[in-house]
């Protein structure tokens, strides 16, 4: 705007001037004029006209000037930083003990570290690291915000070595790397927002049990260095990669559940009654392959899915966890971005597999079935519409915010669903005898950054060659 000779200045509030002032470093604008209005009183009287009216303008004068002072030299000099230089660092004391706590310490004051104890990142270590994959230290696999960092190869697997993971799970670490540094995928948005929003990372074919992951019961709990290493090594990589910080640019306001380590899930195709989930998403079933999704954090319990049956101790029929997971789903209607049917969410629904093999057997489901029932069945039948719902739903489809078969719904014995599609629906097979079956709900489309990318992605496992270095 500057550019255009249209004075400007941004408007933020005291607490996310950090982030303000780094977006603008990155962004080529350093100097940027910015106007920080005290979070304490901007969130405390906001709710009242009158008392953010006096908030606010009690800071015009600061506007004012920021709009009208002469431009400076330095504020003119808009210079892109010139890259960081990258050398190796000694860290030593009187004993072992005492460097490694020296390390320690210098990590988490220079932010390299997520306040955990870490495996120190030697050159030695990094290159045992790279053996795990054939792939090029300076292949690059994308740029990671917030900060536009540039995630090679080789910098994922400091961050590997950092996690404590071992070479064999780096192909996994890339793959979900991949994933997330797509361009269809929104990450800068879960990364970045006030929402505990979480990273849900699924592991599906042949190098689940090749690298012995847990995927029966307690696949979510710790005791599996492969469940546990993978998704620390990919927070790890946000962090120093993507340069992220709390209260500096993520802004989570309550923090995040699994703050350490991303929500890591182990498809168990061993019980499962149906091809590997990677199949659903066209791969082969010789393929390994992992997905990443975003779900939601505080709105929804930090992220904790919802548990449907009774596990040990009451027994559960599928009919009764397919009526719990439509009765989620309903759910939506009272979530979506307009007064009607036709959510944003999406649900990853996690099958234990004595249910997933019952609901094969006794009623016939397969994957497919399953996801067309629950996405059909969800629905709003339409003599429940009111008719602002019917005038929402009408407006949603002229503007393309729906699919035009909604229409065709909007009679007598039409059933509006809930969903934008099928497609919003994940269905995998996870845990053991017996177990809870549990769905975890995420956004479908990025709701601030990019209106239109999809919170879901799988890659393929690139696994190194036999005979490879």
């Amino acid at each position: 705007m500057e550019k255009l000779r249209v004075p400007t200045v941004y408007l933020t509030t005291s607490n996310f001037l950090k982030g303000a002032r780094l977006a603008a470093e990155d962004n080529g604008v350093p100097k940027l004029r910015i106007v920080a209005i005290p979070a304490e009183t901007y969130y405390t009287d906001g709710r009242d006209k009158q008392r953010a009216i006096r908030v606010v303008s009690a800071h015009f004068d600061r506007i004012i000037d920021a709009l009208t002072r002469p431009i400076t030299a330095e504020e003119n000099d808009v210079r892109p930083k010139p890259p960081e230089k990258k050398e190796n660092i000694k860290v030593s004391g009187a004993t072992y003990a005492e460097a490694l706590e020296e390390l320690h310490d210098l990590f988490l004051r220079n932010r390299w570290s997520d306040g955990l104890p870490i495996v120190p990142p030697t050159p030695e270590r990094v290159r045992w690291m790279l053996t795990g994959t054939d792939r090029s230290p300076q292949e690059v696999i994308g740029v990671i915000y917030p900060r536009k960092g540039i995630a090679t190869v080789e910098g994922i697997a400091v961050n590997a070595v950092m996690a404590g993971a071992r070479p064999e799970y780096l192909p996994v670490i890339i793959a979900a790397m991949e994933g997330v540094l797509d361009k269809d995928f929104d990450h800068q948005h879960f990364l970045t927002s006030t929402g505990s929003f979480n990273l849900v990372i699924t592991i599906s074919g042949p190098v689940v049990e090749r690298l012995g992951m847990n995927a029966d019961i307690g696949m979510l709990s710790y005791g599996n260095r492969a469940n546990s290493t993978i998704g620390r090594s990919v927070r790890m990589a946000m962090i120093n990669l993507g340069q992220l910080w709390p209260q500096e640019n993520d802004m989570a306001l309550i923090g995040r559940a699994n703050p350490h380590t991303f929500i890591v899930i182990a498809e168990n195709g061993k019980d499962s009654p149906w091809d590997p989930y990677h199949v659903s998403q066209g791969f082969a079933a010789t393929d390994s392959c992992v997905s990443v999704d975003v779900i939601y954090g505080h709105t929804y319990g930090l992220g904790s899915p919802y548990v449907h049956g009774g596990g040990a101790v009451a027994i559960t029929t599928p009919e009764m966890i397919i009526n719990n997971i439509l009765g989620q789903i309903a759910r939506d209607r009272m979530g979506s971005n307009y007064k009607g049917p036709g959510g944003w969410n999406r649900h990853l629904v996690v099958l234990n597999p004595e249910i997933a093999q019952e609901m094969k057997s006794r009623l016939g489901f397969s994957r497919e079935k399953l996801i067309e029932h629950l996405y059909r069945e969800s629905g709003t039948p339409y003599e429940q519409l009111g008719a602002s719902d019917i005038d929402a739903i009408r407006k949603a489809i002229a503007s393309g915010d729906l699919p035009k078969d909604r229409e065709e719904a909007l009679k007598p014995g039409g059933r509006i669903p809930v969903l934008y599609g099928p497609e919003d629906l994940h269905v995998i097979v996870s845990g053991g005898f017996p177990g809870y079956s549990m769905t975890m709900i995420g956004y479908r489309r990025g709701l601030m950054m990019n209106n239109q990318r999809l919170a879901h992605m799988t890659k393929r496992v690139r696994l190194r060659e036999a005979g490879g270095r």
